[in-house]
């Protein structure tokens, strides 16, 4: 374990198979310090393993209001008002959420935390499970690119890639955002890191990127946030390295630290998850996005 101005940072929680404090933390906040901690993490009311399982359905307060037009886009009528209160975090996505669900939990202290994610899945394996958001919830989906399993299949025995993948992706983003604006919840988009060109898979991130983007120009409560940025060069690129921060650990005599460990990952070990060592990417990531929440909560304070 790690602690951060006081607070627990634990590397991980959730093991894939095969693969109290007040403080508002946000990604501008690099000269606090990373130091060991004996302190233990409160049990989770849930048990955390493999594919997590929502909570029990959360109530929704249904405040439906008249279709509404952005720009020339017209809202789904169905699409429910967000309360002004934000009280409740749900994170879906694949193995990089697994990665950082406990860091972005830890730094986003006033929220509950609801996961949903599984390594290795697409968009389109979580359209069949019920959505658990309401009003309150801010939603955040992160999901990297993968092309692994049967809703993927491109029909003659392989997988989607390329441009389909791209169609695939958006096609089925937007249905989980809709998901989630029928239950009043914001939602929040992650900027995916580019995998390294030796993947054969590094165009991905580009296209998935510029949906996310899209979505979060075209519709209210949808917002983007470029988290894959911090583990890029300054001209977004993959790297393995990249220069320590203040809150970075046993640096090298360089002054890089490993913030990628795999090609697509954060562990500097690879084939773990969770991480079992300190990951600076994997930090970096989850401030990005703890800080685009702690933004949209304090804005609506």
């Amino acid at each position: 374990m790690w602690s951060v101005a006081g607070a627990v940072l634990v590397v991980g929680l959730v093991v894939e198979p095969g693969h109290s404090s007040t403080t508002v933390i946000t990604p501008t906040v690099v000269t606090v310090s990373l130091v060991p901690t004996t302190t233990a993490l409160p049990t989770p009311s849930t048990p955390v393993v493999g594919r997590v399982s929502p909570l029990a359905e959360v109530p929704v307060t249904a405040v439906t209001a008249p279709a509404t037009t952005v720009g020339t886009v017209t809202e789904p009528a169905n699409w429910v008002q967000p309360s002004p209160v934000i009280d409740h975090l749900v994170l879906v996505g694949d193995s990089l959420a697994q990665e950082t669900a406990a860091m972005v939990a830890m730094l986003t202290p006033p929220l509950t935390s609801v996961r949903s994610y599984f390594g290795g899945t697409a968009p389109c394996d979580w359209l069949d499970d019920d959505m658990p958001a309401n009003t309150t919830s801010v939603v955040v989906i992160t999901f990297s690119g993968n092309s692994l399993t049967p809703c993927m299949s491109d029909g003659q025995g392989g997988f989607l890639s390329h441009q389909p993948l791209i169609d695939r992706y958006r096609a089925d983003v937007a249905t989980l955002i809709d998901m989630a604006r029928q239950k009043g919840a914001r939602v929040v988009l992650v900027g995916q890191p580019r995998r390294a060109p030796t993947t054969g898979q590094d165009d991905r991130a580009d296209g998935i990127n510029a949906a996310f983007e899209d979505f979060a120009a075209t519709w209210n409560f949808v917002t983007y946030v470029d988290a894959g940025a911090s583990v890029e060069t300054p001209d977004g690129q993959y790297t393995d390295y990249l220069p320590c921060t203040s809150f970075d650990q046993n640096c090298q005599p360089d002054g890089q630290i490993k913030v990628r460990g795999d090609g697509v990952h954060f562990c500097p070990i690879v084939g773990e998850n969770p991480c079992s060592i300190y990951s600076s990417g994997g930090l970096r990531f989850s401030l990005a996005i703890a800080g685009e929440v702690n933004s949209l909560v304090n804005r609506n304070a």
